[in-house]
């Protein structure tokens, strides 16, 4: 189902919307819960497995996945979240009849099932220009609380969102990378804080635990210290210790003297002294010096 509704934001006018059931609840999650994932339509190896391993440990955090449906990180983006039970908003650069990309097909159907939103600016049948998707880079900023650059070549679009990301006070977040790596030059370019008249400042992501800065509930509970129970000494340990206390060492017979004097029973002593010795309490070498573990 369809709705158009009014937009007087971002130069827009009007925004035109489709859902499975007509609900459009989704919105007023947003921008609070809206997580932006944008990047390259050619993405390394690495970064869809990054992807994946974050939108995995995201999966119990309710947050709603926002990207533009273009090739690469943003259709694995909306792919993952659908897998992994998050909704999921796509931005698009065309009008919202217009097949494009057409291998999305399938996409656009789970994105829907999934309960998430397809979402355009643009008059139907409006193709899918170059520049549209600059314009649209706006809403993806708009409609999330943060922007995280999964991978960004020299020259990418996905820079644009991250300008619009930094204009609307949204926290941008940039995959940290090797200096001189040429497939996340643009990431370079966020976080160097060399040109910052041209381009943002982003924050190094590294793995969900990084968005903690934007949303307080993501970071993991803290594991209660469990108390330091001292182990209470025995009256043999007590006795070793008063024997090298008094004379330097404590050899078995001395031990056993002590034991007699203060009234306990050979066999007593023999069993409780054996016991100490399995349990790791007691060490006797083959002089018969004993002495703590």
């Amino acid at each position: 189902m369809i709705n158009r509704i009014s937009f007087n934001n971002l130069g827009f006018n009007f925004l035109e919307i489709e859902s499975a059931n007509g609900e459009l609840d989704l919105l007023d999650q947003l921008p609070e819960s809206g997580l932006a994932i944008v990047g390259t339509r050619y993405p390394q190896r690495r970064s869809f497995e990054l992807l994946e391993k974050t939108i995995k440990e995201l999966k119990d955090s309710k947050l709603v996945i926002v990207s533009g449906f273009a090739r690469g990180i943003d259709s694995r983006a909306h792919e993952l979240a659908i897998e992994y039970g998050l909704k999921t908003i796509a931005i698009l650069g065309c009008g919202l009849n217009v097949d494009y990309p057409s291998e999305n097909r399938m996409l656009r159907k789970k994105v829907l099932d999934s309960g998430g939103l397809m979402i355009s600016p643009y008059e139907v049948n409006t193709p899918a220009y170059p520049g549209n998707f600059l314009e649209r880079n706006q809403l993806i900023a708009y409609f999330s609380k943060a922007v995280w650059v999964v991978e960004a070549a020299a020259i990418s679009g996905t820079l644009n969102t991250a300008n619009h990301a930094s204009s609307m006070n949204r926290d941008l977040y940039a995959t940290s990378c090797y200096p001189g790596d040429r497939y996340f030059e643009g990431n370079q370019k966020l976080l160097s804080q060399q040109d910052t008249d041209r381009y943002p400042i982003a924050e190094p992501f590294f793995n969900a635990i990084t968005f903690c800065k934007s949303w307080n509930h993501l970071q993991p509970p803290k594991e209660k210290k469990k108390p330091f129970n001292r182990r209470k000494i025995s009256r043999i340990q007590k006795w070793v210790l008063e024997i090298k206390e008094s004379g330097g060492e404590c050899f078995i017979q001395s031990l056993f003297s002590l034991a007699m004097n203060e009234g306990m029973a050979a066999g007593e002593f023999y069993r409780e002294y054996q016991k100490e010795i399995t349990e790791g309490r007691l060490k006797e070498d083959r002089l018969g010096l004993v002495d703590l573990l």
